[in-house]
């Protein structure tokens, strides 16, 4: 029998800069955001599936609990995105010079294997699915490799997933369980990585498995907020019309990111209120028409753009909060972006919103530009937080950026206007209560 840990190393989630992290700490009716950021790590509890029955595991997150580093384990086994990598590393240190084999996987290790191997004795570069079985046969043999890396064409086939080990996540008190239905992205954001590794198409789990993930959070966690972690969960229109039906008895509460497209579909949203849909996360990132030029590779939040509005207040109007994310400080932004932004969000009551900087992360669009323009700043991967500036801005000066996003949260998280982000998402739920009462079509 081995001893494994499975370890989500703290990260810094909200940057470095103390006067925001002040504000986000301190600051009321910041629940919504401190939940999209300080949920459990499903690649963890989704590999300890895949080991042999004998295995002792114990999930730790160290945002939680301090990692014993003396308690005997046979293995350790961390994922890590880009701003926990550096502390990764550390973790991993300790544990080597006690002996103990660490595993390190994760998007940053998928993205850049070789760096991670001079930390890690095996990397694990791609879906754990597909490497896993074959690391536990190396091991057996005593035959282990030292980076595992899945091929490109090569994808794990969802539509006989395994079900995540959500027991392990017992004893924490997250704010959100997640639960993910599907990989794969076409969009290809300049600022993203996910269509490089998890390919262009869309992978989705079969309706049954989904309810049966959907009825182990309920065994395990009763009043449980579920989170679709997925990029973009409703792409697969019947299918998730169908799921959702089946969701409707279960009671459960539930978030998700997609995108403004959903608007289109009253049908789609009617099912989302009947099954629990609380609030939505849409990426706009821009409020600027000309930042969102070639933003995505077929110009598809351009495109969208006109109608943002118009989606926004159809989706409310359902009684489901839109929460919106942006990133200011793009290439065709200057200063005046900040107003923009702020009137934008005031103006269509968004139930919560989430404002990022350009990060250039391994692997990215945005990251191969920004090195062939020499405008980088920093290679400290502890300041690649999405709330740090890492880049030189092409139209204002790194301090306006940093103070611009500031100030950005602190004119649109008053008391006041929380309040009446508050108000009108109230009067938009008599709306949700008529749905919830009336006959299905």
């Amino acid at each position: 029998m081995k001893k494994i840990a499975l370890i989500s190393p703290k990260g810094n989630a909200f940057g470095k800069n103390e006067k925001l992290i002040r504000f986000l700490n301190e600051t009321g009716g910041m629940d919504s955001f401190r939940a999209l950021w300080t949920g459990p790590n499903l690649g963890l509890i989704t590999i300890a599936a895949l080991f042999p029955a004998d295995w002792k595991v114990e999930y730790i997150d160290e945002n939680y609990r301090d990692i014993p580093y003396n308690a005997g384990y046979d293995i350790v086994c961390i994922s890590a995105m880009t701003q926990q990598i550096v502390n990764a590393y550390r973790i991993i240190d300790r544990f080597k010079s006690r002996h103990v084999l660490t595993v390190l996987g994760g998007i940053h290790a998928t993205v850049l294997p070789e760096e991670a191997a001079e930390h890690a004795d095996v990397v694990m570069a791609g879906e754990g699915e597909l490497l896993w079985p074959q690391l536990i046969q190396d091991l057996e043999s005593g035959n282990v490799q030292k980076i595992y890396r899945s091929r490109p064409e090569e994808k794990y086939p969802f539509d006989h997933s395994v079900t995540p080990r959500y027991e392990l996540l017992q004893g924490y008190n997250y704010p959100v369980i997640t639960l993910q239905t599907t990989r794969g992205c076409p969009h290809n954001c300049s600022f993203c990585c996910a269509s490089k590794i998890f390919g262009s198409g869309y992978r989705r789990k079969n309706n049954a498995d989904i309810l049966n993930e959907l009825a182990c959070i309920q065994k395990h966690f009763p009043d449980a907020l579920v989170l679709f972690a997925d990029d973009n969960f409703l792409v697969h229109r019947s299918a998730c019309k169908n799921l959702l039906r089946e969701m409707e008895p279960m009671q459960i509460r539930w978030i998700a990111q997609t995108d403004v497209s959903i608007a289109d579909d009253d049908a789609l949203l009617r099912e989302m209120v009947r099954s629990g849909c609380q609030w939505v996360v849409i990426g706009f990132e821009s409020v600027h028409f000309d930042s969102l030029q070639n933003l995505d590779q077929k110009n598809w939040k351009l495109r969208h753009f006109p109608g943002y509005q118009a989606a926004i207040a159809k989706i409310q109007s359902y009684g489901i909060g839109v929460y919106g994310t942006f990133i200011v400080g793009l290439d065709e932004d200057d200063v005046s972006v900040f107003q923009m932004t702020e009137n934008f969000i005031k103006k269509n009551y968004l139930y919560g919103v989430n404002i990022t900087v350009p990060t250039p992360l391994p692997g990215t669009v945005l990251r191969k530009k920004m090195q062939h323009e020499n405008r980088i700043l920093t290679n400290d991967w502890s300041y690649y937080t999405f709330w740090d500036v890492t880049i030189q801005p092409k139209k204002m000066q790194v301090s306006q950026l940093e103070k611009g996003l500031l100030h950005l949260y602190e004119n649109l998280y008053t008391d006041t206007l929380i309040a009446q982000r508050l108000t009108h998402m109230k009067k938009l739920a008599k709306n949700r209560r008529r749905i919830i009462g009336a006959p299905h079509q």
